[in-house]
């Protein structure tokens, strides 16, 4: 199966060796976003990756294309335009001192000024079999949300298959009345869809619909109710625990039939951001090739624990370290 995904190439800049930016003179330079991220992720695992994107007409632009193609993504539907990428600062936490994130003017980017006519968008849905889409195109500015749904819309209609990860973000969600307009964008997208990642919070806060959370089995009847009124396949997620003091994650999958949530592991985390695009790398894998939704998730979770352990947003990861760690988790070195 050859999967697309339409989002947002931004800037990572990242002060070395955990230092704050008053401390340092040093910037690394990475190109990342969820789209690049996923298919990055899935051109790892050796599936052929496209991306649907805007980048900068100038130098910066050439180097994230590069970039892109460095990680075995195919760059035909990457477009260039204007001269502005999105970036964001990352000052990596440590103990007690979470990571820091602060974003630059992303809404004025190639990608946020970027119209439907300027993309290919029937030759790219005619390439790939699924697409993924990020929320924050939808959340971005209207171009980018008009932009997304047509993109979604026309697989829908291709017969592709079409993933769409909430992925909210609350920086890019603060004017007066854009919950309402958030939620009428979701509304228009979700018929198109056929796998979602989200939460409880997603669809009680954002989509406003009505969860009962007041038992695992409520729980599990009110998503599967959202999955039929929608007629989704798949949705999954990750939660994050702490118990005595140390961070542990799990995931979870359901189906209108079925539900899978996995046990919590600890996490060693060295670099968090990115890592949730590892699960949804490995879901879209085992969705791909017609894995069980325990199969799935349990590789996806193990995925997205190896992604902790890598500094950087783009999970390097392959199938075969995440088959290892699920396996063999003791072994600590390979020769």
């Amino acid at each position: 199966m050859k999967i697309g995904a339409f989002g947002e190439v931004m800037l990572r800049l990242t002060p070395p060796e955990a230092l704050l930016l008053e401390q340092t003179h040093t910037l690394r330079m990475a190109y990342t976003g969820t789209g690049v991220n996923l298919v990055g992720n899935l051109a790892h695992f050796g599936v052929e990756s496209y991306l649907l994107t805007a980048l900068p007409d100038n130098r910066l632009g050439d180097a994230a294309l590069a970039n892109l193609k460095s990680l075995g993504i195919n760059t035909r539907y990457v477009i260039q335009k204007e001269q502005h990428i999105g970036t964001y600062f990352a000052e990596m936490g440590y103990g007690v001192r979470p990571t820091e994130i602060t974003y630059q003017n992303r809404k004025n980017s190639s990608f946020g000024l970027a119209m439907i006519t300027d993309y290919a968008i029937a030759d790219f849905v005619e390439t790939i079999d699924l697409v993924h889409i990020c929320g924050i195109s939808l959340s971005l500015n209207e171009h980018s949300a008009e932009v997304a749904i047509a993109v979604a819309k026309t697989a829908h209609e291709q017969g592709k298959k079409v993933c769409f990860d909430f992925n909210f973000r609350p920086s890019l969600n603060q004017e007066p009345d854009k919950k309402r307009v958030m939620k009428e964008r979701y509304q228009e997208i979700l018929p198109y869809c056929n796998v979602i990642f989200g939460s409880v919070r997603d669809l009680s806060e954002l989509l406003e619909w009505s969860m009962d959370v007041s038992s695992q089995s409520a729980k599990i009847r009110s998503f599967q109710a959202f999955l039929s009124h929608y007629q989704i396949e798949w949705f999954a997620g990750t939660t994050r625990h702490t118990t005595d003091e140390k961070k542990q994650l799990s995931g979870y999958l359901l189906s209108p039939t079925e539900w899978i949530e996995t046990e919590r592991y600890t996490l060693d985390s060295l670099d968090r951001i990115g890592a949730g695009d590892a699960f949804a790398a490995g879901i879209l894998l085992g969705y791909s090739e017609n894995w069980s939704l325990d199969r799935s998730v349990e590789f996806a979770l193990g995925n997205s624990r190896l992604a902790h352990t890598i500094q950087g947003d783009v999970p390097l990861t392959t199938r075969k370290q995440v088959d290892q760690l699920l396996s063999h988790p003791t072994i600590d070195l390979n020769r």
